[in-house]
């Protein structure tokens, strides 16, 4: 799915909801607590704090369609409820309170926790409870959360990190990632990976152990030394050898499209979502386009990955993309983000021109320029 807005628009602030509920869901009973004791409320209404804020998703799961949500207000779970459709819509559970006895449940999918539902906390949801206690629903889904990843284009850091470790964890990973590579015209022939403790100061290091004492007998920072191999040709242009170098000489392109290639790989290869804001950050639109079209290729996303990104390529509405993968973020004058889809316009075919239609306004999100006309 492709989200567009103009700048300030809340398309950022989407990617953090649904960040948001996946800590939620996944952390401990105990941390779960402190999560959601640190929502953040909307800043533009007095009343605000008064109403529940509410997350809902739906997601497939072996051809089960699921419908999840729950709201949270004072620090507390004030609904949550569980739908699943295979055939027909059914409730599998529903909490319409904070106390455990508001909490039904309709099917059996949840029969052997049954007996613990009076152990819920009100500022604990169920389904995390119900997944404590190994019911296999909860689990299921528990996992289909946890393998949610979600980036922001611009943290190299963190990118590098799971590329890293997918180059580390997979017999494969550095030959996909070269493939990847290749296939966009980086002409890396090999690279070599070397993992090192970095030198730093006792001071600093002291500190480091103080403040994680709790949680790490020993702490010790790692670098990444990256080498990348690449032909060297002679004066003639008709022999080579491998040379290395170092990754920091590479373009900002070519590392970004390197840090961005472990998430995207592993998503494919696992049938997981991952999401990244501001996906073209630093790559050219034909590099996002290929990145994109790999999502909505049956012979290259056979376990149907899916990919959710912000962007401002315009371009890409152009593309074999179907319309229900295209959504607009608008704000309007009160600060409030209204999400929409381009199905949600009536008229628009597979042939129309939606990029022109867009910049000319047919479909709002964009930016609101005033005085845009100037003297040249």
């Amino acid at each position: 799915c492709l989200m567009y807005g103009a700048n300030g628009s809340g398309k950022t602030n989407f990617i953090n909801a649904i960040s948001f509920m996946k800590a939620v869901v996944t952390s401990e009973l105990d941390v779960q607590t402190k999560i959601i004791s640190s929502i953040n409320y909307f800043l533009f209404n007095k009343t605000s704090k008064e109403k529940p804020i509410k997350f809902s998703i739906s997601f497939i799961i072996d051809d089960v369609l699921y419908d999840y949500g729950f709201s949270i207000l004072g620090n507390k779970i004030t609904s949550e409820y569980l739908d699943k459709k295979a055939q027909r819509t059914t409730h599998v559970f529903t909490r319409s309170g904070s106390g455990f006895e508001t909490i039904k449940l309709n099917t059996p999918d949840f029969k052997n926790v049954e007996h613990v539902i009076k152990n819920t906390r009100e500022d604990v949801l169920f389904l995390s409870w119900a997944n404590f206690c190994n019911n296999e629903m909860a689990m299921k889904i528990y996992k289909w959360f946890d393998d949610i990843q979600i980036f922001d284009a611009d943290d190299t850091s963190q990118l590098l990190s799971v590329t890293v470790d997918y180059m580390k964890q997979n017999d494969n990973g550095k030959e996909e990632i070269i493939n990847l590579m290749h296939d966009v015209g980086i002409n890396i022939e090999d690279m070599e990976l070397e993992i090192k403790d970095l030198e730093m100061p006792e001071f600093l290091m002291s500190a480091i152990k103080k403040s994680y004492k709790e949680k790490f007998k020993s702490i010790q920072p790692r670098g990444v030394d990256l080498t990348i191999k690449q032909k060297v040709y002679d004066e003639k242009w008709e022999n080579f050898e491998m040379a290395d170098f170092g990754f920091e000489l590479e373009s900002a392109g070519t590392r970004k499209l390197f840090e961005i290639a472990g998430p995207i790989i592993s998503a494919i290869n696992s049938g997981s979502v991952v999401l990244i804001d501001e996906i073209d950050a630093r790559l050219h639109p034909a590099l996002v386009r290929h990145l994109v079209m790999m999502f909505n290729s049956l012979s290259h996303n056979p376990q149907n990955a899916q990919l959710i990104c912000n962007t401002h390529d315009v371009t890409l509405l152009d593309e074999d993309i179907r319309r229900d993968q295209i959504y607009f973020l608008e704000k309007n004058d009160y600060g409030v983000s209204d999400l929409y889809c381009l199905c949600d316009f009536r008229g628009v075919r597979k042939d129309s021109k939606i990029l022109k239609q867009y910049l000319l306004g047919a479909y709002g999100a964009l930016p609101k320029i005033k005085n845009s006309k100037m003297d040249v």
